[in-house]
């Protein structure tokens, strides 16, 4: 006579307790995500560099009316050959460092 042989009950999948596990890292993921995100740019109004003064389009002109300010526009060459502000002077952004010492120091500089 054969042996019977017991049958294994087939697994239905991970155990719940593995689900819930994961379901929670998930949870404490996204939200450590919203946390990090939130607190960087959250006020669309907030600009960087606190500590450099802005002016407007209008006090730039003044200035540069005035003889004492230099607008200088620091987009690549073709762009600024394509257009810029009336009296602008070029430098990029990427030559800035190396040409800082083109610039004149009795001026009010106005980056753009």
């Amino acid at each position: 006579m054969a042996k019977r042989r017991k049958r294994r009950r087939a697994s239905k999948g991970l155990p719940t307790i593995v689900w819930a596990g994961g379901l929670v890292g998930l949870i404490l993921i996204a939200a450590g995500l919203v946390v990090l995100t939130g607190q960087q740019g959250s006020n669309p109004n907030t600009l960087p560099y606190s500590n450099v003064v802005r002016v407007s389009p209008a006090e730039a002109r003044s200035q540069q009316q005035a003889d004492s300010g230099l607008l200088i526009d620091v987009r690549e060459a073709e762009f600024y050959q394509e257009s810029h502000a009336a009296g602008a002077r070029s430098l990029p952004e990427d030559e800035l460092l190396a040409r800082i010492d083109e610039l004149p120091t009795d001026k009010t500089l106005i980056f753009y």
